[in-house]
């Protein structure tokens, strides 16, 4: 059986995507992946090369034993063009570079010079022509691979990173004598902005709901405010506070597409997210949720207290959430597309078709 060499970045959303892969594995049809996870190191080096550097090192060491590769996000694939021209390679990406172009300052990046763009655009370039296919997770990024790179449509397939749809349900209808719940998840507190959430909050809402904050940042308690610092990607616990929440919101500046927004589908939630990056993907504006502009509190408020005033609204939202979820997301359905997809792309024998 041919092994295909899975090099996953571990980086915010991407570990959670890396185990749920690692969960589904069985659902590889015709190969066993080689897991090769490169996890992130914080260097004085940029990512993009210090990230590179580790994946090329895993990769010649991995070669001998593998027949093709699937390297997840782009970032460590821009030093190992030579290596994956000797087998065959898939290349999966959250969001191009010159998606996150516009999204540099918000993710505490120095800006780039017109020309420094254009020699990293040639670059990667460079690097996707050694490909045998792409993996987006998201339309958005695929525009940017067609528009920005001149990759083939034909050779990319949109498939979104999937949850554990068994794990986040839905909960029981809360008890009338309890505020509604919104919950906010994003380590990165500033950049998902939610300085800006808490402002609303303080104008707003205290009193009305409770605010639930799962963040690394160390944001202090307040009342109406809690805050959860140490719950792990795919745990019991996470999947708890989703269940027990009522609203989902992220009103983030700078994102591709955020797992923790397809795990509120999931949990049968409506969303209320800023229009950036990938996330109109995950609202049907109006029907499971609200796309407001990035920065823009009174839409934000305005959102948030429409949902926290009627019950029945959220319900109905909630329940094409989790539809919406079940439909698109599911990690069942999304990481047997992958495997399908990559093997294909790696020379493996098609999975056979059920009779009908």
């Amino acid at each position: 059986m041919k092994r295909i060499g899975f090099l996953m970045e571990q980086t915010l959303g991407s570990v959670t995507h890396y185990l749920n892969l690692r969960q589904e594995e069985a659902r590889a049809h015709g190969f066993s992946p080689t897991w090769l996870p490169i996890d992130y190191t914080a260097t004085t080096l940029p990512w993009a090369l210090e990230g590179s550097l580790a994946a090329r090192r895993s990769l010649a060491q991995a070669l001998p034993s593998i027949d093709g590769a699937l390297i997840h996000t782009n970032t460590l694939a821009l030093l190992v063009g030579d290596l994956t021209a000797k087998i065959p390679t898939v290349l999966s990406t959250d969001g191009t570079a010159a998606n996150k172009h516009a999204m540099r300052a918000h993710y505490n990046l120095k800006p780039e010079s017109a020309l420094g763009a254009l020699a990293k655009r040639s670059v990667y370039r460079f690097a996707f022509r050694r490909a045998q296919g792409f993996v987006a997770w998201c339309n958005w990024a695929k525009q940017s691979l067609v528009d920005d790179y001149q990759c083939r449509p034909e050779d990319i397939a949109v498939i979104p990173p999937g949850v554990d749809c068994d794990l986040f349900q839905p909960g029981p209808r809360a008890p009338e004598d309890r505020l509604p719940r919104i919950l906010f998840v994003g380590g990165d507190f500033a950049r998902k902005d939610g300085e800006l959430l808490l402002e609303v909050f303080r104008k707003r809402l205290r009193g009305k709901a409770e605010l639930h904050l799962v963040t690394r940042s160390p944001i202090p308690q307040e009342p109406g405010v809690h805050v959860h610092c140490k719950l792990e990607p795919n745990s019991p616990e996470i999947a708890a506070l989703y269940a027990a929440c009522d609203v989902f919101t992220l009103p983030t500046r700078g994102d591709c597409l955020p797992i923790a927004g397809i795990e509120a589908l999931a949990a049968g939630l409506p969303l209320v997210l800023s229009d950036v990056g990938g996330l109109p993907d995950l609202v049907r504006d109006g029907i499971n949720g609200h796309l407001i502009q990035m920065d823009d509190g009174k839409a934000l408020g305005d959102a948030l207290e429409r949902l926290l005033g009627d019950e029945t609204l959220r319900a109905r939202m909630g329940e094409a959430s989790r539809a919406l979820a079940l439909a698109t997301f599911d990690v069942r359905v999304t990481s047997e597309q992958l495997f399908d997809f990559v093997g294909a792309r790696c020379g493996v024998a098609a999975r056979p078709r059920a009779k009908t």
